[in-house]
């Protein structure tokens, strides 16, 4: 198994599952600061820099790589059973770190994430059109996309220029394997969970894929697809917040959690094997 990637330990090993927190594309574990504020006091809380983000250097990364990544992490800070948060991509590699080693996961929580599955012929054509005004504009295009009337001036700066330091080659590279892992794994993963999981959603994507409010009542294709494959479902909906909803809404977000993690309860009767 490869080196642990960098993270952070805040709080104790209490009798509940770790929390294992892991961030978006181009983002780093900074994201989930709000977040561990407010739940380091019961929660051992691990945030970690994905491959080539944050303080975690890479040369290259992938979507097997990172959930390697994750794994190692958990191997890392030893063997308690732990519930893996992700957001916006990181949604999707704690479902592809479950795809190689579900032992000792206790639960999933899908933080702001989204499932879009075509052809994969198609979608990696979407995904190269997409790079072709450049990786700085195409990195700019997405990261505007995601703010709402919620997020901040200073933030926008903050996500825009954090996502340009990242590596141009690795942030092609990377972005391109997440739109191929989406054709090959996006629902199998969720076919194949056997643990509980959680979705906490505050945003959807609109006709012109920019991230707008979830309204009221509404549903997203990822909240479709995890209410119709797990047995064991829950769905918080944050109310006036962005992407970024656990720097937006922190104590919604935290208690969502918390009732997530206490209502799974003992963590030896749920994790895979």
């Amino acid at each position: 198994m490869q080196p642990p990637a960098h993270y952070n330990i805040t709080g104790q090993a209490y009798s509940l599952p770790d929390l294992v927190f892991v961030h978006g594309y181009l983002c780093d574990h900074t994201d989930w600061t709000p977040l561990i504020e407010r739940l380091s006091d019961r929660f051992r809380c691990i945030a970690l820099d994905l491959p080539g983000h944050g303080q975690t250097p890479a040369k290259e990364t992938s979507m097997a790589i990172a959930g390697a990544a994750v794994n190692a992490v958990r191997q890392a800070i030893g063997t308690r059973p732990a519930i893996l948060i992700g957001h916006s991509l990181g949604c999707k590699i704690i479902r592809e770190a479950y795809r190689q080693d579900p032992e000792g996961i206790a639960g999933l929580i899908l933080i702001d994430g989204s499932l879009y599955v075509s052809d994969r012929e198609t979608m990696l054509s979407n995904a190269m059109a997409a790079l072709e005004p450049g990786m700085e504009a195409f990195r700019t295009a997405l990261f505007e996309r995601m703010f709402t009337e919620h997020t901040t001036e200073t933030q926008r700066r903050f996500l825009v220029q954090r996502a340009l330091s990242v590596d141009d080659a690795l942030a092609r590279d990377f972005f391109l394997d997440s739109v191929d892992w989406d054709a090959r794994h996006a629902v199998a993963t969720l076919d194949a969970c056997r643990v509980p999981g959680m979705v906490i959603q505050a945003t959807t994507f609109d006709s012109q894929f920019r991230w707008r409010p979830l309204p009221p009542g509404s549903s997203t294709g990822l909240i479709d697809a995890m209410r119709a494959r797990l047995e064991d479902f829950e769905l918080e909906i944050i109310p006036d917040a962005g992407h970024f909803v656990m720097t937006e809404q922190p104590e919604l977000t935290a208690s969502a959690i918390v009732r997530f993690a206490e209502r799974i309860g003992a963590p030896a009767n749920q994790t895979a094997s």
